[in-house]
This record gives C-alpha cells, sequence and structure tokens, in this order.
C-alpha cells in the first residue's frame, strides 16, 4: 500500500516589490511616508512596489530599519526571485527548439544567452 501524505504545495516566488506594497498596506502607509522613515527616496519605493527595480544590500538594510522585518529576508526574497526568473528565462530558450529551424533560431538563442548572462551576474 502506497504512502499517502500531506500534499506538496508549489513554491511560489515573487518580486519583493509585492511584499513590500502588501507591507505598506499592513502599516497603513504611503510611499512617501514609508520613504521618509526609510530613508530612501520616494522614487526607489515606487520602482521596487512596481517591480522594475531590484533589492539590493543598502536597500535591504533600509527596509529593515522602517519594517523590523530583516535584511537578510528581503536580499533572500530577492535572490530567490532572481533564480526563478533565470530559471523561466532559461525553459523558454529551449521550449519549442528543433534541429530544423536552428538557423531561423539563432537569433533568439544568442539574444536569450545574453540576457541569460546578464541575470546569472546579479545572482
Amino acid at each position: 500500500m502506497a504512502k499517502t501524505g500531506k500534499p506538496v504545495k508549489p513554491i511560489i516566488y515573487f518580486h519583493p516589490g509585492v511584499f513590500l506594497a502588501e507591507k505598506l498596506q499592513e502599516m497603513e502607509m504611503s510611499e512617501k511616508q514609508f520613504a521618509e522613515i526609510s530613508g530612501l527616496p520616494e522614487k526607489t519605493i515606487t520602482l521596487i512596489n512596481s517591480e522594475k527595480k531590484d533589492i539590493d544590500s543598502d536597500i535591504a538594510t533600509s527596509l529593515e530599519k522602517a519594517t523590523s522585518i530583516p535584511a537578510t529576508l528581503w536580499l533572500k526574497l530577492q535572490e530567490n526571485y532572481n533564480i526563478y526568473r533565470f530559471k523561466k528565462l532559461a525553459f523558454s530558450l529551449f521550449k519549442g527548439l528543433s534541429y530544423d529551424n536552428y538557423p531561423k533560431q539563432t537569433t533568439k538563442i544568442h539574444r536569450t544567452l545574453k540576457q541569460m548572462t546578464k541575470m546569472a551576474m546579479a545572482i
């Protein structure tokens, strides 16, 4: 008889800006107010919340100061998201490739490899 265990939940990766936006709602705080207490420019907060800016160690330290959430957690969220994006990009590179279409696909392959290299350098 096979063992039945708890169902495995898929791991969901998201940009840390999603978490920050939820935290701001929980704190009932605007981006401007949060910028003042974190010491970060309001534009930086807006870019993070819109997933257009990644979190580095300086930003993580400022977020920790303002939220009491450890900088290491902010950095881990960013790292996991970067790895997820990298894997997704790598998968898209090989999805649908065929030997017969190789000459037509070289531009896509080179462009994707360039993106992957750039992302790998950021991880």
